[in-house]
């Protein structure tokens, strides 16, 4: 038996939620399949991976380098069931690539071991594919709007789903519509302005909500959040902000996502005058790094599994990763060499990806690698409608673009100036001459790629298949809970995809719109599968897994942390103050450090003490985990380089290269110095501070936040990898947040400048109905109410411990 005590304790907490299986499976009809289709591809002859092989039943009794795969009649003492029996993230979980094995297979493989493992005399087993899935005829009729192409999907899933024996659940009301699609398209609650304006809309109000959210500000806010996670954009890399900048830009703007996918892999030069080199940067220009990312983000492909070796779960070959990784194989990261610093990418000459491997053949025998793209286009020899539609709409973009004038080149336009512009020292002359400089400068500095550009063409081709059904499988599990792939990122062969017909549909018409991301988010929130209500509790969970698999029955989805976070301070009015200034003054004692007056000798390796650094204010109202540095998108796209880029041509290579040499020189004389420094003591001060908070929205913080912060406790990743998604699972150490956490009690306390307020003096009734509509977005019951009366008891102190509770609640949480 292992001796690892998480195997261990996990099989026995595994074991009592196994459903329960006949004593003896058959082998042919029920274990093998589940070897085969699982396990063989890393077991076998060709992959023996952890000395194992388990295509015969001879190797499988043979075991593996740690211990005996199966012991038959002894689950408990069988490696290969205590590896299956671990959760995906745990260390030597079996399989340990995609999904983990079904419930009701696990208790296939456990009652076959407890029987006594019998295996057929002369079986083999050999890699098996998952099922092809069923397929039905996608309509060949053009959608007449986005609400007709909904109304398409819905059909589409309907006979998807025929046979299928699952329970398609009721649409839900027109309040937790409301919710539900505010919260998923722009990021929080609706407020109460929101609530009253869509109840006075007519019968089509759900259409015009969506209109209306899908055309607000802070629609780009949410689904920049969206983007940051599926790029992996870290504030704190070289780039960072800038490319989270020109993501929100972008989508603000509607940029085709084609067009923004082509500039993120295509971009040259500095993140401040280029925020889309951010991409390259993010991976520091690395070939091999870039060519898993471009992959795995873009296309949903994990080629990058066959970096080291060939693919051990796909069809992937070394081979073709080195193809892929060449299109990147002449990008260069540059540290500049001005004193300022600063990174750059450009395009070199020479190509740094070279075959075969290091490790497969001596240095002289490696060779450059020709960039090759390993993904096949679809070609049915005519052009689809979907690509005919795609092909008008940038002809018509193309067309607006040009204003009907071809743009004129930068000779024509110095060649085209008045015959009296143009004499020596004419000011106009010499500043378009300086200019042209500039231009040139940028243009050799900063060279483009041609081999990524070829690479952004190729990927984005409405041909490529992967493309736009990456995209959509990941919007699609943004709004309605699971995707037709999962892993979101892991579309392969031995993946198995649910409803590939409506996906199909999906991408055709994304690919149709030209590619427009609102289009796509419309069409899916306006379909009955969006609407659909989530399953009671009560119902089998293998039918209401089943059901919510088949997109008949909505998942339950909590709110991401970031509109969790934007929601609790729309509730409590915290965007803005909630008291008159100094109406809340408070009293407050902090230590800071101050000069004695007195002097101390450092030695040259002493460092110096801490200077005038201030503790913060001691706050009594709940601990704050939610403080976090703002990004402003405008400032931080401000380019302040040209200046330097001119000045770099005008200074040698030798003369920069002196100045480098000179404050090196200057820093260490320094360091062999001794210092004198100021002595500081510690002072304790009290301080008067207007206990009055506001919040920023966290859609435009720093991110990923800081470990310990409410942002990444309720599931927001660190992006530090491939593969990786947020945490939905829920922990005590959330709950301990939004009962004790600072954000929940500031947005509890009622403010004098609140409508509440005032309400609650008036009509307390009343004001119980507006906590409710404001933070739950309904009515209180009856029930409810009467209860409520009793909490509130006309007191502001009452109302703050209602809110509080709401808060508190799951309903708040958790999307309706």
């Amino acid at each position: 038996m292992s001796d690892n005590p998480f195997i261990t304790g996990s099989l026995l907490a595994f074991a009592t939620l196994l459903p329960s299986f006949a004593a003896r499976p058959d082998f042919k009809t029920a274990v093998q399949p589940i070897l085969e289709a699982n396990c063989v591809r890393c077991h076998t002859e060709s992959k023996i991976k952890g000395g194992l092989r388990i295509d015969t039943y001879e190797k499988l009794m043979e075991g593996g380098d740690t211990a005996e795969a199966v012991v038959p009649g002894k689950p408990s003492e069988s490696e290969l069931l205590l590896r299956i029996y671990l959760r995906p993230i745990d260390e030597g979980v079996m399989p340990d690539e995609g999904k983990a094995l079904k419930p009701e297979d696990v208790a296939i493989l456990d009652a076959w071991v407890e029987s006594g493992a019998e295996w057929p005399k002369g079986v083999t087993l050999t890699e098996r594919k998952p099922e092809t899935p069923k397929r039905v005829a996608i309509p060949t009729r053009t959608p007449s709007s986005n609400a007709d192409a909904a109304t398409m999907l819905d059909d589409l899933l309907r006979r998807e789903n025929t046979g299928t024996g699952v329970i398609t659940t009721e649409l839900i009301g027109d309040a937790a519509f409301l919710r539900r699609t505010t919260i998923d398209l722009i990021g929080r609650i609706p407020t109460m302005k929101e609530v009253r304006e869509y109840e006075k809309w007519g019968p089509k109000r759900r259409a015009k909500l969506i209109e209306k959210l899908t055309s607000h500000p802070r629609f780009a806010d949410r689904w920049t959040i969206f983007m940051a996670d599926m790029l992996r954009i870290r504030s704190n890399l070289t780039g960072g902000n800038q490319l989270l900048a020109y993501i929100h830009g972008s989508l603000d703007q509607g940029k085709p996502y084609d067009q923004l996918v082509r500039e993120l892999i295509s971009a040259s030069g500095r993140a401040n005058s280029n925020p889309a080199v951010g991409y390259i940067l993010g991976d520091d220009a690395a070939p091999m790094e870039l060519a898993a990312a471009t992959s795995q983000i873009f296309l949903g492909v994990r080629i990058g599994c066959a970096m080291c070796h060939d693919h051990p779960f796909d069809d992937w070959e070394q081979k073709h990763f080195y193809d892929l990784a060449a299109f990147f194989g002449k990008t260069k990261k540059v540290q500049s060499r001005r004193g300022g610093g600063g990174v750059y990418t450009t395009e070199g000459d020479e190509m740094m990806v070279l075959w075969p491997p290091e490790d497969k053949a001596d240095p002289d025998k490696r060779k450059p690698v020709k960039p090759k793209f390993p993904f096949q286009m679809a070609d049915s020899g005519t052009t689809p409608k979907h690509i005919k539609r795609f092909e008008a709409i940038n002809l018509a973009r193309a067309k607006k673009e040009a204003g009907g004038a071809e743009s004129a080149s930068l000779d024509a336009l110095l060649d085209s100036v008045e015959p009296n512009v143009g004499k020596p020292g004419d000011p106009v002359l010499e500043e378009a001459k300086r200019e042209s400089r500039l231009l040139k400068v940028h243009g050799d500095i900063y060279r483009s790629s041609e081999l990524r550009t070829q690479l952004a063409d190729l990927i984005t081709d409405p041909r490529n298949d992967y493309f736009a059904r990456a995209f959509v499988n990941r919007v699609w599990a943004e709004l309605i809970g699971h995707g037709f792939v999962e892993p979101l990122d892991n579309f392969s062969d031995y993946n198995e995809l649910h409803h590939p017909s409506t996906l199909d549909f999906l991408a055709q018409e994304f690919i149709a719109s030209g590619y427009d991301i609102r289009s796509l988010v419309r069409i899916i929130t306006l379909s009955n599968v969006y609407r659909r209500s989530s399953l009671s509790a009560e119902i089998d969970i293998e039918l209401r897994e089943k059901s919510e698999l088949n997109f008949t029955a909505a998942p339950t989805r909590r709110m991401i942390s970031e509109v969790l976070y934007d929601s609790i301070v729309i509730a409590g009015h915290l965007e803005d103050f909630k008291w008159p200034k100094e109406a809340n003054n408070k009293e407050v004692s902090r230590e800071i450090r101050v000069p004695t007056g007195e002097y101390t000798i450092l030695k040259p390796d002493e460092s110096q003490p801490v200077m005038m650094a201030e503790k913060q204010v001691i706050r009594d109202d709940g601990y704050d985990l939610e403080s976090s540095l703002k990004i402003n998108f405008d400032s931080v796209l401000n380019s302040k380089e040209q200046a330097e880029i001119a000045n770099m041509r005008m200074e040698s290579d030798e003369a920069i290269e002196a100045k480098e040499v000179a404050a090196k020189m200057a820093a260490m004389m320094q360091k062999d110095q001794e210092r004198r420094v100021m002595k500081y003591k510690t002072k304790t001060i009290t301080e008067t501070f207007d206990d009055n908070p506001r919040f920023d929205s966290a859609m435009r913080m720093a991110t990923p936040a800081p470990p310990a912060h409410f942002l990444r406790v309720f599931g927001q990743p660190a992006r530090s990898g491939l593969g990786e998604f947020r945490d939905n699972a829920s922990s005590l150490r959330q709950q301990l947040l939004m009962l004790n956490g600072r954000i929940t009690h500031e947005a509890s306390r009622v403010g004098t400048l609140e409508p509440i307020h005032r309400l609650l003096k008036k009509d307390p009734d009343l004001a119980i109905d507006w906590a409710y509509r404001e933070i739950l977005t309904r009515y209180p019951t009856n029930s409810e109410k009467s209860d409520a009366r009793t909490i509130v008891n006309n007191s502001a102190e009452g109302m703050a411990d209602l809110r509080w509770a709401l808060l508190n609640s799951n309903e708040f949480r958790f999307l309706p």
